[in-house]
């Protein structure tokens, strides 16, 4: 019985596998192929699959319970092996290879598909080879208990059946392979960019003072899971360090990362105001994000403004500024204490990933023709 570190594993390889039937035709009959003690399928122990030459398995039951391309087919190779997953979760696989269509064996019509069952309940399907018209593609679903859960496939797609109750009569559908936790004690811990390490206690971060990385530190020190990912965004360039007490090799690490720029400052050009016409600004609106900041100049960039608190302030950071809905709500009053050099300039913070600004409207107060 072979054991295997990483699900993917399982479908590189056929070395392990028991071949039940050889290159010899099986049309419209069913191999019985021997099951396990250890998986139910509604409410039925498996202790036989029954394997058809239509493509479809009956699991503990002869029937057409797992169609996988269900229709008139060619099955010729048939494989059985049991496994382990990280030396602790069985499965049996059944690989089923030949030809969608009865007596028209040729590439397009190839198919070869492995499905496993796993003994948390789980059932996982795996596409080698499929048809390449749609034409020659069959029935897909699994008929659980109380419904039919349809399915499509794809070659090198993966499909699986998430278990709902022990007793096997509930399952959803998947494109995502289930998550088999390694059994391993597994540790984690942290560093920066400057080799400091760090860990979590008490959902913060907090430096170590030991360099060396042992097992005993991370025993000691690490966490089993990791964190919330906003724990550590106070870390620079960071690492993260896994260790279990297995000599098996590690698990592929799958991590997900959403990176945000920094506030990006964006000037307007100098806005000429100084024409006789101009007498002075009736109101601003913008088309923006919700978190774009805005300040105003009347001395070409020297100086920023905004209208906070019903009053014209100083800005002397970079990134501070007026929502949207301050710079929008200044009146042609306020305007006027200001507006009286006959140029104007705007400053523009933007920030997220989804901040933007497409335009400023500046409307002004003219005199009458």
């Amino acid at each position: 019985m072979a054991d295997y570190v990483m699900l993917e594993d399982i479908f590189e390889t056929t070395e392990n596998m028991t071949v039940l039937r050889d290159n010899r035709l099986n049309d419209d009959s069913t191999d019985t192929v021997t099951g396990v003690d250890w998986f139910r399928f509604r409410e039925t122990t498996a202790a036989s699959f029954y394997v058809s030459g239509n493509s479809w398995i009956g699991i503990g039951q002869n029937s057409e319970q797992l169609k996988i391309s269900r229709r008139d087919a060619d099955l010729y190779t048939l494989k059985r092996e049991e496994g382990t997953l990280f030396e602790h979760y069985k499965f049996l696989r059944i690989r089923w290879e030949g030809y969608s269509a009865h007596g028209n064996n040729n590439a397009s019509t190839r198919l070869i598909w492995d499905a496993l069952f796993f003994d948390t309940g789980d059932i996982i399907l795996y596409f080698v080879e499929v048809p390449v018209s749609a034409s020659s593609i069959g029935e897909c679903g699994l008929y659980t208990k109380s419904k039919n859960i349809p399915f499509q496939i794809a070659k090198g797609k993966t499909v699986t059946f998430l278990h709902q109750d022990d007793a096997g009569n509930e399952y959803e559908l998947s494109d995502d392979p289930p998550v088999f936790l390694d059994p391993y004690n597994r540790r984690y811990l942290f560093k920066d960019g400057g080799g400091r390490l760090y860990t979590i206690i008490d959902d913060a971060l907090t430096p170590l003072e030991e360099t060396e990385l042992t097992a005993e530190l991370f025993e000691t020190y690490g966490i089993p899971d990791l964190p919330d990912g906003n724990v550590l965004l106070g870390l620079k360039n960071p690492s993260v360090l896994y260790w279990h007490d297995s000599h098996n090799r590690f698990p592929d690490m799958k991590i997900s990362y959403k990176g945000v720029p920094k506030p990006q400052v964006i000037y307007s050009e100098d806005i000429d105001m100084s024409d006789a016409s101009i007498l002075g600004i009736e109101k601003v609106t913008c088309d923006c994000d919700e978190k774009c900041l805005f300040a105003v100049s009347f001395d070409r960039g020297k100086t920023w403004l905004g209208y906070v608190n019903n009053k014209w302030v100083k800005f002397t950071e970079e990134s501070s500024g007026m929502s949207k809905a301050a710079i929008e709500a200044v009146s042609s009053d306020a305007w006027a204490e200001k507006a009286t050099t006959g140029t104007i300039k705007y400053r523009f913070v933007l920030s997220g990933a989804d901040g933007f600004i497409t335009n400023v409207i500046t409307d002004f107060l003219n005199t009458e023709e």
